[in-house]
């Protein structure tokens, strides 16, 4: 089961809503739409009830401002639907200008006392969230537009006492209550900026190592490339006597040329995976180029290195010999046997004489030798 049928309808529905809009291509409006939705969402939730209190709370003057505030609540819910349509710098200026201009109203109507001003500290926050870099010219200007909104309503005389009719403890409780919003804006901001930078550094660290197999991995053999047998023969010259082989297929050219490059792509991973299953645990198999690869068996002896190597070539010799191939394929195989600190310059000449020897010999043979007389790296 998938991670998305594993969600009930209503977490579908709720991630839905937070990624209408999201671009995978473009992580930075990611970001910006996804932390825009996840806002509009909650505030018009936590909102939607304020609407029938700012109404209820005196009528008929506050009947006005109630449904103002019932009318920014739709004005997010539509800016949800802006961004669906990826009119996404509409859906910014629109979901924090509307909250700029009730709130201040708010203020007026309530008085200051009130602290529906103080909704307005978070527009700086919100709005380098909600816009992307480039257009943070916006978020500046929304930004200078809310703190001027807030010094008016500290500074203007029309604040001072409001259109309403309530008492000291009233009002507290709704300055209180306007607290707790910014509060709740701000830990959701922080919130929000930590987890979308705890995932976009999973993401980078899972892009890191896979860049990492990638380019130590070759793509058609899903066997190490020279780049990353390269450490791994390193190792093992220091870590005691081993043996390298170097295998190549016996007229590989003809095969593209009767087949294609297609079914060559074929035979050299079937190729790989028989050197695989052939020296299993006790080795490691590279693609050294074209057709040509690399065995490196680390502790082996020569004797048991060229058994390894011929149960290789024998099974290769039989999966493409068998009735119904279009074409034989067979393994010329070279292998060098040298001790401890051995320069692996110096076994790679070895193995690479002793598969020059097993192709003059007639192909389809592997032919060892013991490095002997030899300088350490």
């Amino acid at each position: 089961m998938t991670k998305n049928r594993a969600r009930g309808p209503f977490a579908r529905a709720l991630v839905g809503v937070v990624n209408a809009g999201v671009t995978p291509l473009d992580r930075m409006r990611a970001r910006s739409v996804m932390a825009a939705n996840r806002f509009f969402l909650i505030a018009a939730v936590v909102s939607l009830p304020w609407a029938l209190i700012i109404a209820l709370a005196d009528p008929p003057v506050t009947l006005a401002p109630g449904l103002t505030h019932l009318a920014m609540v739709c004005i997010w819910v539509i800016c949800v639907d802006l961004n669906r349509r990826q009119l996404y710098l509409s859906a910014a200026v629109s979901g924090l200008l509307v909250p700029i201009a009730q709130f201040t109203y708010l203020a007026s109507v309530f008085s200051v006392d009130a602290g529906f001003q103080l909704p307005l500290l978070t527009v700086g926050a919100l709005a380098f969230v909600i816009f992307t870099p480039p257009e943070w010219w916006g978020g500046l200007a929304l930004t200078i537009v809310a703190t001027l909104a807030l010094v008016w309503t500290y500074g203007g005389a029309a604040f001072d006492s409001g259109q309403v009719d309530m008492g000291t403890p009233e009002l507290r409780v709704l300055a209180v209550s306007n607290v707790v919003v910014v509060v709740m804006i701000l830990s959701v901001l922080a919130w929000f900026n930590n987890y979308f930078f705890v995932r976009e550094r999973r993401r980078n660290v899972r892009l890191l190592a896979e860049a990492e197999v990638a380019a130590r991995t070759d793509s058609l053999t899903e066997v190490f490339n020279r780049r990353g047998v390269s450490p791994v023969l390193s190792q093992t010259a220091r870590d005691g006597h081993y043996s390298v082989a170097l295998a190549d297929l016996d007229r590989f050219k003809r095969i593209n040329d009767r087949l294609g490059h297609g079914a060559g792509d074929v035979v050299l991973s079937n190729v790989a995976r028989t050197l695989v299953e052939a020296v299993g645990e006790r080795g490691t198999v590279a693609r050294w180029g074209g057709e040509e690869f690399l065995v490196v068996l680390p502790g082996m002896a020569l004797d048991e290195a060229v058994e390894h190597m011929e149960r290789a070539r024998t099974a290769i010799e039989k999966e493409y010999g068998a009735e119904g191939v279009l074409e034989n394929v067979t393994m010329s195989v070279g292998v060098a046997h040298a001790p401890r600190f051995t320069s692996k310059d110096e076994v790679l000449r070895l193995a690479d004489a002793k598969l020059y020897e097993a192709k003059a010999s007639g192909r389809n043979l592997v032919v060892g030798a013991t490095l002997v007389g030899v300088r350490r790296a």
